[in-house]
């Protein structure tokens, strides 16, 4: 089994009021949700213990987490490393997960959930999961940027290549913080694109759009050629304590 990063969009029936987009704080969740988001974390750390009893399960070590998105705070994203796309299934077909999700129901709008897969440990220690020159992890970042980069299929090796020729210049920018990147792995049958996905730490949301402004940034610009569009909302991390 490869291991895969989730990523979770829900959508909360009650807007929170809104961020200050260049400060660390976030705003509070409302306390009955803040406790059934906490319960819900704690039964999935419990259940993979049981599925996966060789495999580090406390939400710590699965990097699992929760995000307040700066651009509309009743979204929030929920990640999470599994074994699989499949070993994530597993979970949410569970009657534990059943059980949660009956606790949050009355909290998220129905249908409008967000689910896709990427491909390593996104959030874990360094690109692999395993270090990166000293830096640490997205999840000591203040702000982090997801782009959903769309490429069609047959430019994907195109694109490829030349995001190998110009990460370092992204990378550079981004320091001391930590850019990650991976392809979804459930992409469905019959489409003739493919998604990217790049997160990217930060200090501020100013401080990502600046990057636009960087010197070298015309050079990676040149992604833009081989891009079909592009998805892109920042979060902070969120505190349910």
């Amino acid at each position: 089994m490869s291991p895969v990063t989730e990523f979770a969009l829900l959508h909360l029936t009650t807007k929170p009021p809104p961020h200050d987009t260049n400060t660390t704080n976030t705003n509070p969740l409302p306390t009955p949700l803040r406790e059934t988001l906490t319960t819900a974390m704690r039964v999935q750390d419990d259940w993979h213990a049981t599925a996966f009893p060789n495999l580090p399960s406390s939400s710590a070590d699965r990097a699992a987490v929760w995000f307040s998105q700066v651009e509309d705070p009743a979204w929030l994203l929920t990640t999470a490393r599994w074994p699989s796309v499949a070993a994530h299934w597993d979970w949410i077909r569970s009657a534990a997960n059943e059980r949660v999700m009956g606790e949050l129901g009355p909290s998220i709008v129905a249908g409008e959930t967000v689910l896709f897969h990427v491909a390593g440990g996104i959030f874990g220690k360094g690109r692999g999961g395993t270090g990166d020159g000293g830096l640490g992890s997205l999840l000591e970042s203040p702000v982090i940027s997801v782009r959903r980069i769309f490429v069609k299929r047959v430019d994907r090796a195109a694109f490829e290549a030349k995001f190998e020729e110009v990460r370092g210049i992204l990378e550079g920018y981004a320091r001391p913080h930590l850019v990650r990147f991976g392809w979804r792995e459930d992409v469905e049958d019959g489409e003739d694109e493919d998604e990217f996905v790049l997160v990217c730490g930060g200090d501020s949301v100013d401080q990502h759009f600046a990057f636009a402004e960087s010197e070298g940034f015309a050079r990676y610009g040149e992604l833009r050629e081989l891009i079909a569009r592009v998805d892109l909302k920042h979060y902070k991390p969120l505190s349910l304590e």
